[in-house]
């Protein structure tokens, strides 16, 4: 049997969600709404940067209860700190104002 721990980092990593085009994309990569692959317990820094002009846009993560603030403006950035939830599976984000659109899934493994 062997005595698995969780991994966790002092630091947290920093993942970029940009919002453009009603879609969420990581930079340089043109695939819209990506699978977030997280480990348990690791510690995060999601960064949502709206280059989207005239829409507002928010990241939003419903069954752990966390959510930035609302970006109004083109150019702009909030973050989120947050640790990894302990139980692996699957978590949406999105964005609450456009949230058919704008879905993804967070996975913990």
């Amino acid at each position: 049997i062997k005595d698995e721990k969780p991994f966790v980092l002092d630091r947290p990593r920093t993942i970029t969600l940009v919002a453009r085009d009603m879609s969420f994309f990581l930079p340089g990569d043109s695939s819209k709404n990506p699978r977030l692959i997280v480990e348990r317990g690791e510690l995060l820094r999601i960064v949502l940067r709206n280059d989207d002009p005239g829409m507002a846009h928010d990241l939003t993560f419903p069954s752990l209860g966390i959510a930035s603030p609302m970006l109004r403006r083109s150019g702009t950035e909030t973050e989120l700190v947050l640790r990894a939830p302990q139980q692996p599976g699957p978590h949406d984000y999105l964005c609450s104002l456009h949230a058919m659109m704008m879905r993804g899934v967070l996975e913990v493994r």
